[in-house]
C-alpha cells in the first residue's frame, strides 16, 4: 500500500509539472492568456506561504499577513500582468540557482559535497578514496549544470522573443536535467568499473530512512 501511495504521489508530481510548463508557455505565447501567466507565477508561492503560515507556531500573525499579501497583489494585478514575464523567468533562475547554490556550496573547504552525502547513505561511511573523489567531481558538474542553465536563461531572456525563452524554460530544462542523469550513470560505469551502481531512488529512499526518525526542528 505505501508503494502504491508513493507511485500515485510521484505520478501526481509530474502531473503538476507537466501541466504548469504547458500552461507557462501557453500564457507567453498566446495574447489573452496574460492573466493565466501571472496565475502561475504567484499561485506557487502563496500556496507554500499559506502552508508554513498554517502549520507554524505563529500562525495567528502569519496567516493575516498572507493573506494581506495576496490582496495587495489583486489591488495590484493590472500592472502586475504586464509584467507577468519578468516573474516566469525570475521563477526559473531562482529555482535552479538556488538548486546550483544547494549543490556548490557543499564543494567549499571543510564541507562534504552533496553527492558524497548521498553516496554515504546508501553505502554507508567511509567511503572508498575512489567513490569519494567521483561524487566530489559529479557535485561539481551539477553545480556546473545549473549555472549554465541560469546563465543560457537569462542570455535567451534578454536576446529572443519571449516565445523562444520559454521553449528553454518549460520544454527543455527539464529534459537536459534528465539528460544529465543519464549522462552521469554512463560516465560512472567507466569511472568506477568495478563498484555497482546504486542510483538516484536508493540514495532518495536512504535519505528518506535517514531522516524518519529525526525531529522536524533538526530536519
Amino acid at each position: 500500500m505505501s508503494r502504491l501511495r508513493s507511485i500515485v504521489r510521484g505520478t501526481a508530481g509530474a502531473a503538476l509539472i507537466v501541466g504548469y510548463e504547458i500552461g507557462a508557455h501557453r500564457a507567453v505565447s498566446t495574447p489573452g492568456l496574460e492573466p493565466l501567466g501571472l496565475a502561475l507565477v504567484l499561485a506557487p508561492a502563496l500556496v507554500l506561504a499559506l502552508g508554513y503560515a498554517a502549520r507554524s507556531p505563529r500562525r495567528a500573525v502569519l496567516l493575516p499577513l498572507v493573506a494581506m499579501a495576496a490582496a495587495g497583489l489583486w489591488l495590484a494585478r493590472g500592472t502586475l500582468v504586464r509584467h507577468y514575464e519578468w516573474g516566469l523567468f525570475l521563477e526559473h533562475v531562482l529555482f535552479n540557482g538556488a538548486l546550483g547554490y544547494l549543490f556548490g556550496r557543499t564543494l567549499m573547504q571543510g564541507r562534504v559535497p552533496l553527492c558524497t552525502q548521498f553516496a554515504a547513505l546508501v553505502r554507508g561511511n567511509p567511503l572508498a578514496p575512489e567513490i569519494a573523489a567521483y561524487t566530489r567531481r559529479v557535485t561539481a558538474a551539477w553545480t556546473l549544470f545549473f549555472a549554465l542553465v541560469v546563465a543560457v536563461s537569462t542570455l535567451l531572456f534578454a536576446t529572443v522573443p519571449i516565445e523562444t525563452w520559454s521553449t528553454f524554460a518549460n520544454y527543455l530544462t527539464l529534459p537536459l536535467a534528465a539528460l544529465m542523469f543519464v549522462a552521469e550513470h554512463a560516465c560512472r560505469r567507466f569511472a568506477l568499473p568495478g563498484v555497482r551502481s546504486s542510483g538516484m531512488v536508493a540514495s532518495i529512499r536512504a535519505y528518506r530512512r535517514s531522516t524518519a526518525g529525526r525531529p522536524a526542528a533538526q530536519r
